[in-house]
C-alpha cells in the first residue's frame, strides 16, 4: 500500500488528468499539458521560479537545433532525389524498391527524427506504388515501421531516446553500440514479415521497365550549392555527436552550434526556416518536463520507486524484462513521450536504491518505448503523420488494419530485443 499526503495526491491527480486527456485526445496534447502545468501553479504545489528549473534544456536545445537543420535540408530536395534515382535503377522490381526505401527511412530516422523522415520519404513511397500500379499498403507499413525501428538506434532518432540520453548522460556512441544490434535484427524481422504479408502484392501489374520520366517527383536537386553546404554542416554535427563524450560538449550545444553555422553559411530566410520548427512539440516537451518534475519534487516518484524496489529489487533480471515488455505495451497504447518522461525518474530511483548499474534498464526502456510505438496507430507520432500522408493520397489506414500488422511486428521485435538484452547484459 502506498500512502500519499495532500500535496502528493493533488500532483498525482493533476498528472493523471493530463495523461487521460492526452490518451483520449479529448484535448490536444499541448493543451492538456498546459492545463496540467497551470493547475500545478494555481494550486501552489510548486513555486513558479522553481518549476521552470525542471525543464531539460539539453533535450529542448537538441530538438531545436536539429529541427532547424532539417528545415534547411528539406529545401535541397536531396532525399526525394535519392528515391527517384532508386526507382530508375530498380528496373521495376517493387521488392527491391521497398527494401531500399525502408532502409533509407531507417538510416535517415536514426540521423534526424522519424516524423521528419516519413514526411520526406512517405510521399515518394506512395508515388512509387501509384506509378507501378501495386498495392500501396506494404510501402505505407514499411515507412512507418522502419522509421520507428531506425529511430531506436541513436540518441537523436526518437524522442524517448532524447529524454533517456539526457537524463542518464548517455552518449551518441553508446546508443549506437548498444542498440544498433537489436535494431538491425528488428529490420530483418520487418522485411520477413512484409514479404510474408505482401509478397504477392509486390509485383507490378504491367510489364516493362519504369523510366525516370514516369516518376513525378523532381529528379534534380533544387539547389546543389545549398545541398553541399548543409550536408557539410550536418556531417560536422554528426562527428560532434560521435565525439561529444571526448569533447565534453552536451548534445544540445553541438546541435545548436551546427544550426547556427548552417544559418550563417546557407543562403536561407531565417524567419522562413523558423516557421518550419515544430514549436508545438518543443512546448509540449517543456510542459511535460515540468509536470514530471513536479511529481519528482513532491516525492511521488520516490514513493513508487521504493514500492517497486520492494517487490522486484532482489530480481534485477525480472525487473529488466518487465521494463522492456511493459514499456512496449504501454507505448502501443499511449504516446511514448509522456510514458518515457514518467518512467525515467522511476528507473533512476530504483537503480539508486539497489545499487545497480542502470544501463541495462535504460536500454530496456529505450527498446520498449521506441519499438512499442509500432503496435497501434496512436503508438507513435510517425504513425499518425504517415496515415495523414496516405489519407491525402486517398488511401485510408484505419486503426484495426494497423493493429493487425503492428501488434505482430511489435511482439516479434520486442521478443528479439528482450533476448538480446538478456544475453548481453543479464
Amino acid at each position: 500500500m502506498i500512502f500519499l499526503n495532500r500535496v502528493q495526491l493533488l500532483a498525482l491527480i493533476i498528472f493523471c488528468l493530463t495523461y487521460a486527456f492526452i490518451i483520449t485526445e479529448r484535448l490536444h496534447r499541448l493543451k492538456a499539458a498546459m492545463l496540467g502545468f497551470s493547475l500545478v501553479l494555481l494550486m501552489q504545489l510548486v513555486e513558479q521560479s522553481e518549476i521552470f528549473s525542471f525543464i531539460d534544456f539539453n533535450t529542448i536545445g537538441l530538438l531545436l537545433g536539429m529541427m532547424i537543420l532539417v528545415g534547411i535540408l528539406k529545401k535541397t530536395g536531396l532525399i526525394q532525389h535519392i528515391a527517384a534515382e532508386a526507382v530508375s535503377y530498380s528496373k521495376g522490381n517493387a521488392w527491391i524498391l521497398l527494401v531500399f526505401l525502408a532502409s533509407l527511412t531507417a538510416v535517415v530516422s536514426a540521423l534526424i527524427d522519424n516524423v521528419t523522415t516519413v514526411l520526406l520519404v512517405g510521399p515518394i513511397a506512395l508515388a512509387v506504388a501509384d506509378v507501378m500500379e501495386i498495392n500501396p499498403m506494404p510501402f505505407i507499413f514499411a515507412e512507418i515501421f522502419s522509421s520507428n525501428i531506425g529511430g531506436t538506434a541513436t540518441l537523436i532518432g526518437d524522442p524517448p531516446n532524447l529524454l533517456i540520453g539526457s537524463a542518464a548522460g548517455l552518449t551518441f556512441n553508446e546508443f549506437i553500440i548498444n542498440l544498433g544490434p537489436p535494431v538491425a535484427l528488428s529490420m530483418i524481422v520487418l522485411f520477413g514479415l512484409l514479404y510474408f504479408w505482401y509478397g504477392n502484392d509486390l509485383r507490378p501489374k504491367r510489364d516493362g521497365e519504369m523510366s525516370k520520366g514516369e516518376f513525378s517527383v523532381p529528379k534534380k536537386l533544387h539547389d546543389p550549392a545549398l545541398t553541399v553546404k548543409v550536408l557539410f554542416v550536418m556531417a560536422l554535427v554528426l562527428v560532434g555527436f560521435i565525439l561529444h563524450g571526448m569533447l565534453h560538449f552536451e548534445a544540445a550545444t553541438i546541435a545548436l552550434a551546427g544550426a547556427t553555422l548552417a544559418l550563417i553559411v546557407c543562403p536561407v530566410d531565417v524567419e522562413e526556416i523558423l516557421l518550419d520548427v515544430d514549436w508545438v512539440t518543443i512546448l509540449f516537451f517543456s510542459m511535460l518536463f515540468m509536470l514530471v518534475g513536479t511529481l519528482e519534487h513532491v516525492g511521488v516518484i520516490e514513493l513508487f520507486a521504493t514500492k517497486m524496489f520492494s517487490l522486484f529489487g532482489d530480481h534485477f533480471r525480472a525487473l529488466t524484462m518487465i521494463l522492456i515488455w511493459a514499456s512496449g505495451v504501454a507505448s502501443a497504447v499511449v504516446d511514448n513521450v509522456p510514458y518515457t518522461a514518467a518512467v525515467i525518474p522511476l528507473v533512476k530511483h530504483i537503480s539508486q536504491l539497489g545499487g545497480y548499474d542502470p544501463r541495462p534498464l535504460w536500454w530496456a526502456l529505450a527498446l520498449g518505448a521506441c519499438l512499442g510505438g509500432n503496435g497501434t496507430l496512436v503508438g507513435a507520432s510517425a504513425n499518425l503523420v504517415m496515415a495523414g500522408v496516405a489519407n491525402k493520397a486517398g488511401i485510408k489506414l484505419d486503426f484495426k488494419t494497423f493493429l493487425a500488422r503492428g501488434m505482430v511486428l511489435m511482439l516479434a521485435t520486442l521478443a528479439v530485443s528482450a533476448a538480446y538484452v538478456f544475453w548481453r547484459y543479464l
